[in-house]
This record gives structure tokens, sequence and C-alpha cells, in this order.
């Protein structure tokens, strides 16, 4: 049996550190925003026996702890019905703390409403039991290629040296850090069942990759591990090929727990949401473009770019080259792998996170190839292992305190710049001068405010006083401003307004407009159904951000018998190109009659 006494100092090390950073910093809601979505299964069907999620539970508890600020969680199904757009993966893994929260409540008299604190930290403690489980199934893959030596000080540089470190600790561990425990569990079997093929090993490979489906489908491609593992060349290929024969059993064994595990989700969508496939991915303002990869804003850009916010994950990279001389059997699903995953991750149009968070658990598979390196390393004169040390440790001290810098609001999960960057290196506290360099704070609710501190007017872009619509015999009430005003109902709901490409308006990477208009009527479905609508859509038609005001959601006072003015103001979204589409106009879905002039749109461009 292997000596492994500084290996273990190392992982004792890193779970302290995993540990003590949950109790000493837990987060202050961890049942918020992502985490409520992938929770609400839970809660909807132990607590409130309502999986249909038709009642008003949710609002009241949205209410009461400070969720959400959207239901962005929720989604409309093409039934009519509200299915949970999260899927139901993280709510298996949670399940024991669930319990364990719903129990320490109880006991302790706290509600039991599923929110409270029992559950916070049940959830809190369980992540970091999980994190743990990963670096204990990652330390006996790394010993069964390395010395003791090499696994501690490999382990040390990946849970220490890169963004891990701040999503196992002091971070929102959801869903990645689960996923990267998995991961590490998977590659172990993998390992394990390419020694010996027994049933137990794929069972557990089936099982590990069906958790890992059942919390994100687009993690299948890590199924690539087992399926290459051991392959070299070609000959070796044709011999996998052969011993997938030989197993079949064992191999269709392990895909019916794959899709065991899966079929809660797809029952789900069938009894909710009338189909067996929903594409919870239908806003295209956050969606999967594969023919627009963008691989130099997720590596080194500095909003949130990998190599920029965990710069030490490159030695990983770089450790294939090593793989390649030295541990043949697993570089190429390691490197097939890693080049899907960068090409998927690329490939979506937005992920809020620090240091694309979407690669924590890649880690798992990237500590192979950086176990690679360290063991070229530490073949190294004790002169030059001395230069490397000390040519790493200022990225181990970066590392550190940027995730410092995260807890503290400092460093922004999606608002970086690289000016705001490198004034903020080494700080503790920034100035506002400093926070003028971040890119524009967008609201997470469906208002959008102009601020006048950062943008001014630059022009009237759209003027409808509808001078050619006439009244006509039988109107009583006069126009806003004469001699016309256009009348809509069921049979003309919409106006004229505004359409032109994003670039007829600014080249800058965002504006506002602020629309008015003027409403007469005496209808009572006026202040619901009159809509001032602004529309972003890209090549595709799309909707980037569509954005629709009444008096009602506006919450201002609709007077019938005279004239009332709408007003609202629209924030454009990101958008990848300046040629999309933006849209103003006025939306009637009344079954009144009801008039309106003077419609204009104002563009407020940067200062």
């Amino acid at each position: 049996m292997k000596i492994t006494r500084y290996s273990v100092i190392a992982t004792i090390v890193i779970a302290t550190v995993i540990f003590g950073s949950k109790i000493f910093f837990p987060q202050t809601n961890m049942l918020a925003s992502d985490n409520f979505g992938y929770y609400l299964h839970l809660p909807a069907r132990f607590i409130y026996d309502d999986v249909a999620l038709k009642g008003d539970w949710i609002t009241t508890i949205n209410d009461k702890y400070n969720n959400t600020a959207t239901f962005y969680q929720l989604m409309e199904t093409p039934k009519g019905g509200t299915i949970d757009r999260f899927f139901c993966g993280m709510a298996i893994l949670w399940t024991p703390a669930f319990f364990a929260g719903h129990w320490t409540a109880r006991m302790l008299d706290y509600p039991a409403d599923g929110f409270s604190a029992p559950y916070q930290w049940a959830l809190m403690l369980y992540g970091a039991i999980f994190a743990i489980t990963g670096l204990l199934y990652l330390r006996k893959v790394l010993l069964e290629y390395f010395s003791d030596g090499v696994t501690a000080i490999t382990l040390i540089i990946m849970f220490l040296g890169t963004n891990l470190f701040f999503f196992t600790g002091i971070g929102n561990d959801v869903p990645h850090v689960y996923i990267f425990t998995l991961f590490a569990a998977l590659i172990y079997y993998t390992i394990k069942w390419h020694k010996a093929y027994k049933w137990f090993y794929m069972l557990a490979i089936g099982l590990v990759g069906g958790l890992i489906i059942a919390v994100r489908p687009s993690e299948m491609i890590v199924m690539a591990i087992p399926a290459f593992w051991g392959v070299t060349n070609w000959e070796a290929f044709k011999n996998k090929l052969n011993l997938a024969w030989e197993y079949k059993f064992q191999i269709l064994g392990a895909f019916f727990l794959v899709g065991l595990l899966f079929l809660p989700q797809l029952l789900y969508y069938r009894i909710y949401a009338g189909e067996y496939f929903i594409n919870i991915y239908d806003d295209a303002g956050s969606t999967l473009n594969l023919l627009n990869p963008r691989f130099g804003y997720v590596l080194f850009g500095f909003r949130k770019g990998w190599f920029i916010y965990s710069p030490l994950s490159i030695l990983a990279v770089i450790g294939l080259i090593f793989t390649w001389k030295n541990q043949r059997v697993y570089f190429w699903p390691v490197l097939i792998y890693l080049l899907v995953n960068i090409y998927i991750i690329a490939s979506f149009t937005s992920l809020v996170s620090y240091g694309w968070r979407a690669f924590v658990q890649s880690y798992a598979i990237l500590t192979l190839p950086l176990g690679s390196l360290v063991f070229v390393l530490a073949k190294m004169k004790r002169a030059g292992k001395i230069v490397v040390a000390l040519l790493l440790l200022p990225f181990f001290v970066l590392n550190i305190h940027q995730a410092w810098q995260v807890r503290m609001g400092i460093i922004s999960g999606s608002r970086m710049t690289k000016k705001y960057y490198f004034s903020v290196i080494g700080k503790n506290r920034v100035t506002e001068a400093d926070r003028d360099k971040l890119l524009i704070e967008r609201p997470l609710t469906s208002v959008d405010e102009i601020d006048d501190n950062i943008v001014e007017f630059n022009a009237t872009v759209l003027s409808l006083s509808f001078d050619d619509n006439f009244p006509g015999s039988g109107v009583e009430h006069q126009p806003k401003s004469a001699p016309g005003m256009l009348k809509m109902s069921k049979d003309n709901p919409f106006s004229p307004g505004l359409k032109e490409p994003y670039s007829h308006f600014s080249s800058y990477y965002f504006f506002y407009l602020r629309g008015s208009v003027w409403v007469f009527g005496n209808g009572e479905d006026i202040p619901g159904n009159l809509h001032l609508v602004f529309s972003t859509k890209n090549k595709s038609g799309g909707e980037l951000k569509y954005r629709a005001y009444s008096f009602a959601n506006q919450q201002k006072e609709f007077k019938p018998g005279q004239w009332n003015l709408l007003t609202a103001d629209y924030l454009t979204p990101e958008v990848q190109s300046k040629d999309e589409i933006v849209q103003s106009y006025i939306w009637y879905n009344g079954n009144d009659e009801v008039w309106i002039d003077d419609f204009k749109i104002d563009l407020y461009t940067e200062k």
C-alpha cells in the first residue's frame, strides 16, 4: 500500500478551508436566483403538494425571503401551465439536505416552509461535504498515476490556485461544484472498470453519468471520458470497440441507469407541460449559438475570461503536452472533452459569472494533465523548483484575494472591464471613480430608469402626431394636438412606430430610449391593455429584450374621459452585433376603442 502522507495533509488542509469557508462566510441567501429554480422542485412536492405551481405560496415565500426579482425561474408552457424551467437533477442531489433541514426546522421550532435558516444551513453544509467528496475522489484518481508528493502539489494548485477555491468555499457552489464531484467520481470508476471490468464499476459509471445529465444535460459530453479512456491510437480504438461489444450487457445496464435518472425530468415535462421535451433556452439573449463561438472573449476577455480570473488554469492545458508523452491513456478523452467544452461555453450568448464558472466542473478532468505537468516539474533540480514556486506564488495570492474581492462586491460577475480590472488589483476598497470604469449596471427587474449621471439626451428619433388621421364624425373629444389622432381597437391593434438597426442609433454597447404617448378612452380595460412596447430582435427574429409597459404595470393612474400620458424608459440589451433591430410601437389588446396622440421616442446616449 502506498504511503500517502503529503496528499493526506493537502486533503485535510483543503477540506478545512472548504468547510471553514461555509461556516465563517456563509451565503446571505442560499436559495436566491438560480438556486431558487433548482430547489423549487423539493418544497413544491414535499411541503406544498403543488408540483403544478398553481398556488400563491411561491409569491408569499418570495415576499418573505426575497429569492428572486422577476420569477425568471418559471416558464409558461404551450399548454398554458407553469413549470420550473430548471432541471430537477439538483433537487435529486439535494434531497438528503432538504429533509435534514426540514427535520431540524421542526425540532427547533423554525418555520417548516422549505426556506428558513435550517434549510439554508443544511444545503450549505451539504455542499461542503459534496465538495470534499470530490476532493477525495480526485486524490484517489491522481494516486493511480502519480506519487504522493505530486498528488499533493496538484491538489493544492487546483483547489487553491484556481477559481475552484471561490466556488467550493465562499461562492455559490450550485450546480458546478456538484458536477465537479460527479466528474471526479466518473473518472475514478472509469479507471477501476478498465482494470477489472466488473459490473459494479460500470453501474457506478451509469449512476454518476445519469446524475450529471439530470443536473445539466449539456454535460453529457463528459461521457467521452469512459468512451475514449485507454484509446492511444487507431489500433487501440478498434480494441476499445471490441471491448465494448464484449461487455455490451454491462454498458446497456449503465445506459439503463442514465435513462432511469433522467426519467423524472421527462415525466415532469409530460405531466405538467404536455410534452416530453421543452426548450428551456427560449430566451434569445441567453441561448446557444453554435455558429458564433467567442473563444477570445471566453478565455481572455477581461469581463469574465477564464484565464484572466483563473490564470493558473492554463497550467493544466500546458500539461496536455506532457500527458501525450507520459500518460497517453487519458490524453485523447481529456483533449476531446476540453475542446468540445470550450466550444459549447464559447457558443453561449450570455453567462453571468465570475471567471466563467462553467469551467469549474472541468477541473476534475483537467487535474490529470495538471498532474502530468507537476510530475515533470518535480524532476527539476532544487533551484529550478524554487524558481517555479516563486513564480507561481503571486498567482496564488492573486487568486485568493480576487475571491475575497468577489465576496466584497469589488469584482463583479458580469460588469468587469480591462480598465476597472487593473484599477482594483490588490484593493480592498474602491472609489466611485473606479466604479465608473465598470460596464453599465443592468436592472434585475423589468423596469428600466434612465440614469442622468451616465447618459444625456441625444435626439428625438420618432415623433408621430397623426396629423393625417382626422377624428371624423361622431367623436366628441379633440386630439391632444390638432388636427389628428389615431384610433386603436381590435381591428387596429398596432400603431406605426420605430424600427431601425441598432447601428442607426449608436455604436456603443448600450443606449436608452424614452417613450411617451398620450392616451384617451373610456374603456375599463385600457389601463392594463394599452401598451408602450420596446423590443430588440436578433437576425433570426428572436427577442433579445421585450418590454410592454401599461398604465397598470407602471402603477400610473388612468383617468377615463381625458388625455393621459404614458411614459417608459428602455435600456437596450447586450447585442452580438449592431445589426439587431430595435422597435417601439403602441399595442392595444382590449375590446374597446382607444385614441392615441403625440407618440414620441427620445434617444439617450453616454455622456
